[in-house]
């Protein structure tokens, strides 16, 4: 970009041109060209200094020069001369940039020179009441250009100028005028993006607009659409149709781009603009002049200081200064994003959308990060399953380092509110470490503005960040008269109001009225909002209130105690004192219930929802409520969420010692407790299967109309749905088998399920049961946790699909989940409708091992011959480390052993279970030294101190308990700071114990003494620590975490060394070698990675598990490498190699892990029970083929274990054994007595379906037998093989009775001809033989295709045939051989058959397409794509059906009217097998898990059975 600056002897010139990362400050001006064009100043003018020879367009130069001269700008800029014309490359440039630089500029110049003040010569403002000028002005010729549009939308500002220089006004103080004269949108002009209108709304701005090229109306638009194309003049109106091209394909990119956006969950209400936000107020004009100075020159800085973190006490006026910067540099441009916090608030009161919130904002507010911001979704699959670490990184950090803007760097400023109001503390620590790395940045000042209380946690936070980099002010600090100026200010805005309002004096209520109220107010400015709403809301007794406030202030008290003050006032004065004492009881009680539920709600509600959840009448809330609006604000409309005005009116109602009038004082656990009930009494009053009646099972989440689920889940269920686990957490009660949580559980859990899913909420799901799981107690729930497990296990096997289609969890969910899970039985009563019933025959091998609660610990004996290992189950397990088999099991628990420890000496073996004990065992006598009631939650980590003496466990209860390890005699118990025990450990000379945790922090206790001091916090995970160990030298400590990093780090300073990438997933452990040289980690991306301590360099990874690895662990001789796995394997590795030395034996209850032992007597407690645990097993291997008989009553199956199971009433009544390789096909004889196997194995055998023998072995095929086919009267067998050759059998005798040879490859397909006289086959050597089996004639060869031969079939009538190649051709033959016609396809043709009365014809190809055909005209009548490969199709006899090898399909389905010569259907309807849907009539109705995908698919009516690759078979019996 070339601009001119004035030369020191006051002449213009050009400057040189500068990169964009070196623009300087610039001014640019905006103007029309003269109509004769020649009398503009050129770039040549300027280069051959003639421009002052041109009087009026130098006059243009010189306005601009001038003015930013005033403006203190050096450099400026004009189209007419800056740009070198005569280089076509330079126009281009310039002109497509344009848009770009007049946004850049510091200022803009608009100069109208046909607007003239020559009546009024002085600056003339928008505001007054005439403006000569504006006729004129209304009029210019500058609003009907085309040029000028994108100058006027571009810049964040424009000034107006008259022909004389004169400023008129500027694009916010015209805007008005500017609207009506353009049609322009305010919000377009008060800076939104462009991007932000539709295309048509852009083009409708240029409409009328005129330019002196044709092709200029196109390329004036070229910024304003973002488009890059080349100029063409010449071309006319063409260029209208390329720019509408380029439009189309930039509109589509944009479509993806608002796709991948609306993939990012948002906290709807969080912006300070919201709905929600829009009445709360900003500072009042002439209001905290002085902080917000301070804000604006720290924003505007160069310097380091990238967060400035705004503090004070409750109901300082935070959240008041936070709007106003928001709303001041929103105005400016310059707001990137925010965020406002409430607890309480839902979304608003934790940080789960906080970044995906700030990004979408970001986006919309800063267009050119928004492809940025889309790339990053596009590229992770998962963003909200990322930490809060990588999701800013990600979503906000990286995008925004890719932006290029000139010099100055831009300013983009993130407000966040109230941050002490997020709930969680361990996201608030992560965040403010987060926060600063916007000082990372380069390419722009990225500004976060912080306000909070000054909670120690935060006050903690801030102090870590280095000062040059931070700003910090304290509101509670600020000069108290300076507070008591805004204040007074404050009281005075306020009572004009309400003098105004109730006709009072204009001196109402005096200076020396303001004055105390300030005094009383003690600096609080949510004291004096709320006096001044208290003394509104008395209308008439407005005065008699302000007598109130006075007389009631106590001296010295304090501001807290002024503001309990006022808000008992407010609740005293909502209760009329005309009640006797029995009415006033009972509405104190209504006043407790209603309010103490709404300041302890997890998420605002309703007057209406509110009503309806704690089953109170509408108006009863009504009345409660209507003398309240000076502590809430409370909509009009009954359906709008109520909001507390400040959180300071929850500290006081539910403190006890603040809210002194216990009339009003409400207790918080007897508050929760009656929520928790009502979420209960709602839930099982209102949930139901199918609760919006959708019908098919199979429809998505995304296909339903919002305004149906929130009719039909209306926003009080919602809100129970989400919350009353947590109601119940906070009331503390005490959980009991058969309460009514647990009855609840049992009726309900499916619908709670469905519902939460319809209602979007998938992600939270999880965490509500986990939290109900981790309250339950085992002396007290030992039939809630067994079944609460179950139900953990049931999402975390079916979460996937039921958040998609929600109806699954009845379908899917309920037919799929182990025979061993508890809910099976349980719910079997809700299966979906259309489903009668489901039999699965699991596969004939062991089962697989359950990776859902996976344990976390290994030991070795300290003479490395044997380890131990918790387990899934209640045992710890000990190996033989030489031989890699079991030795022993140490029992005595009630739920799995998360945890196990050997003591240095190898006498004892210690365990932590998940029944929150802790029990020591003698490793030799297996006899039980001492079980300890350990904690009040799970044991997540025992540990033995280097000299043996004590025994540590660490636990889900917050805390690490020390034991005498001889007696198990409690020594003391330190609290780990309100955060879960995930894993601790000793250091090696027994001084500290180092705990991880869930907050994401290491923390180091000093144990060396009486004392429970913390010596460091290691603060640097973004997720939580999972694993944490001591180098042998004591010198370094490693850490694991959810954000898949290592971390090395000094023990004595905790200086973090260094950080190792790596893994893909989650680092479950982590461990140090003997020598402290290396470092083994293991993850759940089931890989163990070593590491060099020293450099950090990989070492090795060592690939063999098949699941997340939860430990590892060197041996004391350093030999050996363990590792083990969630499925509870543990391997062995060689450490001078990374070899794998073994695996360790499974343990009994290893093979069979899907239900703990203590529970299987329990389990099996009926007949049906009894049946679904121990059903009829399939196969050992993949299902190849499964048939119905003929006569419908035996199903027969065939696998690559190279046995058949023949299926009576969808159970095995024999299993067929002879054949030495895998099955390939079978078929049974017309009559239903005999079956036929073809094998691998080269070989025919033909079987008595009535007693299992084998009949006959028919022998004389060279290579694999692929298929075998009886005759229609069944006198013959035919088989085909890869050896060329199809042999024809006699079932009655077993012998061959000629062999069929011609073909020179594997033969595809034969048929035999209807009525038994022939049999054709084809051939992948692009040939089909017909062969006439009465007269014995040769082979006629059928010669056409040109590629291999897929299939051949006979018309009914035995007439024709029909063939479907490679080559992507359908041929029709006549029974002699004659071809008789070709239909060309565009795909190669998997199968091809007539229907039974000729009249059609149906063909597959290999996109999943089925086409049906005229034979006679050839051409296509139908056709359907059915979203899988189907391979073999036949019609039904009816020939209203298409059988193929993944289900039967109706003709219905391809629209096209039946044959009246067909017969009727006896089927109710078709199924049919996706890859990972079973389909009733074309409708999802059954979704497949991986494991349950079909090999094969056979239907018989309403059934369908389908073989699965694990050798399992899935009888699925639909509902007629």
């Amino acid at each position: 970009m070339r601009l001119l600056q004035r030369n020191d002897n006051g002449v213009f010139e050009l400057t040189r041109h500068f990169a964009v990362e070196e623009l300087p400050s610039y001014a640019i001006l905006s103007h029309t060209w003269l109509s004769e064009n020649d009398q503009e100043v050129s770039y040549d003018d300027l280069i051959q200094s003639n421009a002052e020879s041109k009087p009026t367009g130098y006059s243009k130069i010189q306005f601009c020069g001038e003015q930013a001269a005033k403006d203190g700008l050096e450099y400026f800029w004009l189209d007419t001369c800056c740009i070198n014309r005569n280089s076509s490359a330079e126009l281009q440039e310039a002109i497509t940039t344009m848009f770009v630089w007049y946004r850049n500029a510091t200022r803009c110049y608009a100069y109208l020179t046909d607007v003239s003040v020559k009546k009024t010569p002085r600056s003339v403002t928008a505001d007054e009441p005439t403006r000569p000028w504006e006729l004129a002005f209304r009029r210019s010729r500058w609003f009907t250009r085309g040029w000028t549009l994108q100058e006027l939308l571009a810049p964040a500002s424009v000034e107006f100028f008259s022909a004389e220089g004169i400023r008129l006004g500027d694009k916010k103080s015209l805007q008005s005028v500017i609207h009506e004269i353009t049609g322009i949108p305010y919000e377009a002009l008060r800076g939104d993006a462009v991007t932000n209108f539709t295309v048509d709304q852009r083009l409708s701005w240029a409409a009328n607009r005129q330019t002196k090229r044709k092709e200029d109306k196109a390329y004036c638009l070229l910024g304003l659409f973002n488009i890059f194309m080349p100029l063409l003049y010449g071309e006319g109106d063409h260029a209208f149709e390329r720019l509408r091209q380029e439009i189309d394909r930039k509109d589509a990119e944009n479509a993806k781009r608002d796709y991948l956006l609306t993939t990012l969950p948002v906290a709807s209400e969080a912006a300070f603009n919201s709905r929600h936000n829009q009445h709360e107020p900003t500072c009042l004009p002439n209001t905290r002049m002085e902080l917000l100075l301070e804000i604006e020159h720290w924003l505007e800085s160069p310097d380091e200081r990238c967060i400035f973190w705004l503090n004070g006490i409750a109901g300082t006026g935070k959240s008041t200064v936070a709007r106003t910067v928001a709303r001041t540099y929103y105005n400016r441009g310059k707001l990137g994003a925010n965020f406002f916090f409430s607890r309480g608030g839902g979304d608003l009161g934790n940080a789960i959308k906080l970044v995906t919130t700030l990004s979408r904002q970001l986006a919309a507010r800063l267009p050119p990060v928004r492809p940025y911001i889309c790339e990053a979704i596009d590229g992770q699959e998962d963003v909200m399953g990322l930490s809060l670490k990588d999701q800013w990184q990600r979503l906000i950090i990286n995008p925004l380092s890719k932006l290029h803007f000139n010099h100055p760097r831009p300013t983009v400023l993130i407000v966040i509110d109230a941050l002490d109001e997020c709930e969680n503390e361990g996201d608030v620590r992560i965040l403010i470490r987060t926060l600063s790395t916007a000082r990372t940045l380069t390419n722009i000042r990225l500004r976060i503005f912080v306000t909070s209380r000054p909670e120690i946690l935060i006050r903690h936070g801030f102090t870590k960040i280095p000062e040059v980099e931070r700003e910090v002010f304290a509101l509670h600090e600020i000069s108290p008269d300076i507070v008591d100026r805004d204040l007074s200010i404050f009281f005075e805005n306020h009572f004009s109001a309400i003098r105004e309002e109730r006709g009072f004096d204009d001196d109402w209520p005096g200076m020396r009225i303001i004055k105390r109220l300030v005094e009383i107010s003690c600096g609080l400015f949510i004291w004096a909002s709320t006096a001044c709403r208290f003394i509104r809301e008395g209308r008439r007794l407005a005065k008699s209130r302000i007598k109130i406030l006075i007389n009631g202030y106590r001296s010295g008290a304090g501001p807290e105690k002024q503001l309990d003050l006022i808000y008992t006032n407010v609740l005293r004065n909502s209760i009329q004192q005309d009640y006797n004492e029995k009415e006033k009881e009972e509405l104190y009680g209504m006043l407790r219930e209603v309010l103490g539920s709404i300041v302890i709600l997890c998420s605002p509600l309703s007057m209406e929802s509110l009503a309806k959840l704690l089953a109170i009448p509408l108006d009863d809330i009504k009345d409660t409520l209507a003398d309240l609006h000076t502590i809430f604000n409370i909509p009009p409309q009954t359906s709008y969420p109520l909001r507390l005005h400040h959180p300071t009116f929850r500290d006081f109602l539910l403190n006890k010692e603040r809210c002194s009038d216990l009339d009003f004082w409400v207790d918080e656990k007897q508050a929760h407790q009656a929520l928790a009930d009502s979420c209960l009494a709602l839930m099982s009053k209102k949930l139901k299967s199918d609760i919006c009646g959708l019908g098919s099972p199979g429809t998505l989440v995304d296909d339903i109309d919002p305004d149906l689920i929130e009719r039909c889940i209306s926003p009080d269920l919602q809100y129970a749905c989400l919350y009353w686990v947590e109601h119940c957490r906070q009331s503390g009660r005490r959980l009991a088998d058969g309460d009514p949580i647990d009855r609840f559980f049992r009726e309900h859990f499916l619908h709670w399920l469905e519902a939460i899913n319809l209602m979007g909420k998938s992600a939270e799901m999880g965490a509500i049961i986990r939290l109900y799981h981790a309250l339950l107690m085992p002396d007290a729930n030992p039939r809630q946790l067994p079944f609460v497990k179950d139900a953990r296990r049931f999402i975390f096997k079916f979460q996937n699909i039921i958040k998609r289609a929600p109806l699954q969890t009845y379908c899917a969910a309920l037919s799929f989940v182990p025979s061993t899970n508890e809910l099976k039985f349980q719910f079997r009563s809700q299966m979906h409708p259309w489903i009668k019933g489901i039999r699965i025959a699991e596969a004939d091998v062991p089962a697989a091992k359950d990776e859902f609660n996976y344990v976390s610990d290994l030991a070795f004996t300290p003479d490395s011959k044997q380890i131990a290992s918790g387990s899934n189950f209640e045992a710890v397990r000990f190996w033989d480390v030489a031989s890699k088999t079991t030795l022993a099991k140490y029992e005595g628990a009630t739920d799995k052993m998360s945890s196990v420890a050997i003591s240095p000496d190898g006498m004892t073996i210690a365990a932590g279970s998940d029944d929150f004990t802790v029990m020591a065992w003698d490793i030799k006598t297996r006899a039980l030294r001492y079980s300890i009631k350990a904690h009040s939650g799970w044991v997540n980590s025992v540990f033995f101190s280097p000299d043996g003496k004590i025994l540590a466990s660490g636990a889900m209860d917050e805390t690490i308990a020390l034991w005498d390890a001889l007696t198990g005699r409690e020594i003391k118990r330190i609290d780990n700071q309100s955060s879960c025990v995930n894993t601790a450990t000793f250091s090696p000379d027994g001084s500290l114990i180092a705990t991880g945790s869930v907050d994401g922090m290491i923390r180091l206790w000093d144990v060396s003494n009486d004392s429970e001091d913390i010596r460091l916090i290691l603060d640097g995970h973004s997720g939580c620590v999972n694993s944490v160990r001591f180098s042998p030298n004591g010198n370094r400590i490693v850490s694991g975490s959810d954000d898949m990093t290592i971390k090395l780090w000094g023990t004595t300073t905790g200086t973090e060394y260094m950080t190792l990438k790596g893994h893909t997933k989650k680092v479950m452990a982590v461990a140090f070698s003997l020598d402290s040289h290396l470092i083994a980690s293991g993850s759940e991306d089931k890989t163990v990675r070593i590491w060099d301590a020293v450099n950090g360099t990989a070492v090795a990874i060592l690939r063999d598990h098949t699941s997340g690895l939860n430990s590892v662990l060197f041996s004391p001789n350093g030999k050996l490498l363990a590792s083990s796995s969630f499925d509870d394997e543990v391997r062995l590795w060689d450490t001078n190699t990374w070899a794998l030395v073994g695996k360790l034996d499974d343990f009994e209850e290893d093979i069979n892990p899907g239900i703990l032992p203590s529970r299987q007597s329990s389990t099996i407690s009926t007949g049906e029970m009894m049946e679904s645990v121990m059903p009829s097993k399939g196969h050992s291997s993949t299902i190849t083929r499964v048939v119905f008989s003929p006569d419908g009553q035996w199903l027969a199956s065939g696998s690559e274990d190279a046995t058949i199971k023949i299926w009576l009433r969808k159970r095995e009544h024999h299993k067929l054994g002879g054949h030495s390789d895998r099955i390939n096909d079978l078929a049974f004889s017309p009559d239903s007595d005999l079956i036929a196997s073809a094998s691998a194995d080269k070989t025919v055998r033909l079987w008595s379906v009535a007693t299992g023998v084998a009949s006959h072995i028919f022998e004389g095929h060279s290579d694999s037998v692929l298929a075998v086919l009886f005759s229609p009267d069944g006198q013959l067998v035919a088989s085909r093989s890869n050896d060329t050759t199809i042999i024809l059998w006699d079932p009655s005798i077993g012998v061959a009775l000629g062999k069929v040879e011609g073909h020179s490859g594997p033969v595809n397909g034969i048929a035999f001809s209807p009525d038994n006289r022939f049999i054709v086959s084809c051939s992948v050597d692009t040939t089909a033989l017909l062969s006439d089996l009465e007269n014995n004639a040769a082979s006629v060869m059928l010669r056409g295709h040109t590629g291999p031969v897929n299939s051949i079939a006979f018309s009914s009538d035995s007439k024709l045939l029909v063939s479907g190649s490679e080559d992507s051709t359908i041929r029709f033959w006549s029974k002699l051989g004659a071809g008789t016609g070709v239909i060309r396809d565009t795909l190669p043709i998997n199968s091809a058959c007539f229907s039974p009365d000729s009249q059609l014809m149906a063909s597959c190809s290999i996109d999943g397409t089925i086409r049906l055909w005229d034979p006679i005209s050839k051409s296509a009548v139908g056709s359907l794509n059915v979203g899988t490969v189907v391979r073999n199709l036949s019609f039904s006899s009816c020939g209203q059906y298409l059988e193929t090898d993944r289900g039967v399909l109706n003709i219905a389905s391809f629209n096209i009217p039946s044959s009246s010569s067909l017969f009727s259907s006896t089927r109710p309807y078709s199924l049919f097998v996706t890859h990972d849907w079973l389909r009733r009539d074309m409708e999802n109705a059954l979704w497949l898990p991986n494991e349950y995908h079909a090999t094969d698919v056979a239907t018989w009516g309403n059934l369908i059975v389908l073989g699965h690759s694990t050798g399992s078979i899935s009888f699925i019996e639909f509902r007629i």
